[in-house]
């Protein structure tokens, strides 16, 4: 668990949960979050107050008691930050080291629902990497992964040194530091996950002349406008299909087959009716009506002039 000094310094290095995001395989973050984080251009979420991660630091200590008990070892607490013997923007901050060995153990607590990620040899991709990175950190010879699995397992992962990897990481973030975070250079590395980031790193757009783009966007253009085509295509058959369920059910409100249960059932639903509201309460409507800004992307074909 982290402290507070040591959560406003994350901002000036690199962590272990920085690696698996950005090398674009997190399931929580991407490249671009944690570049805007790094450069000062984002303020980093404040998730300390959040269930699962208040759980997951209570947590912590049982899951380093039940890895002792499964396994004999004992673990210490590491206060200090570990920092990279020539890189000082990587560190990290591990759970603890084990006693006896050149090993380190990191504690986990997921729900239920993500069971199947823990099965057999499964690890999810975020802690592997970050587990070594900090054998890489550390100079340690394992990784233990030990995860508590809401009321349904405690698993124990190992993970055996492996230097080409461990390299390939080091790598990978000194060249995302140097080459991004250094220099502000934003990445031009973006998922689907990014559309909040980019909002909040550009809020609000000028009343300017379009700016010209160049080949890449009209090709990026031209895959959006067919997706969407694509999407539409789609969407008509899976509405044709849900058609023809409905005239199988007829009057009956569920069937069933071997693998689903699907329903047809009557809903009412209470909605306030806003044209009404404005027409008879204009000024209570106007009271409580609230503005939002938001950026709006639209694509429009341009008619050529005659």
């Amino acid at each position: 668990m982290l402290t507070e000094d040591q959560v406003k310094e994350r901002v000036g290095y690199l962590g272990g949960s920085d690696i698996a995001a950005i090398l674009g395989l997190s399931r929580f973050k991407t490249p671009l979050q944690v570049w805007g984080e790094k450069t000062g251009n984002l303020v980093p979420e404040d998730i300390s107050h959040k269930l699962q991660v208040r759980l997951g630091n209570k947590l912590e200590a049982t899951v380093c008691d039940l890895f002792t008990e499964e396994t004999g070892k004992k673990v210490a607490r590491v206060n200090e930050t570990l920092t990279h013997p020539k890189h000082p923007f990587l560190r990290g901050n591990i759970d603890r080291r084990v006693v006896g060995e050149k090993s380190v153990l990191e504690a986990k607590t997921t729900s239920s629902w993500n069971a199947k990620q823990w099965e057999g040899e499964e690890i999810p991709q975020e802690y592997l990497l970050q587990t070594y990175f900090y054998m890489e950190l550390g100079g340690f010879e394992r990784g233990y992964v030990a995860c508590l699995v809401g009321n349904q397992g405690f698993h124990i992962k190992t993970l055996e040194r492996d230097e080409a990897l461990q390299k390939q990481i080091i790598e990978k973030a000194v060249d995302f530091w140097t080459r991004y975070v250094v220099t502000g250079i934003m990445p031009t590395i973006v998922t689907s996950k990014d559309a909040g980031t980019l909002y909040d790193l550009f809020p609000m757009g000028d009343d300017g002349e379009a700016v010209p783009l160049d080949d890449k966007a009209a090709a990026l253009i031209d895959a959006i406008q067919a997706m969407k085509e694509d999407g539409k295509a789609l969407d008509k058959q899976t509405e044709k299909a849900e058609n023809e369920l409905r005239l199988m059910l007829g009057e009956h409100s569920a069937g069933v087959t071997d693998k689903y249960r699907v329903t047809w059932k009557n809903q009412t639903t209470n909605r306030v009716d806003l044209k009404a509201l404005r027409e008879k309460e204009p000024t209570l409507c106007a009271k409580y009506a609230e503005k939002s800004e938001s950026r709006v992307l639209r694509i429009n074909l341009i008619k050529p002039s005659k």
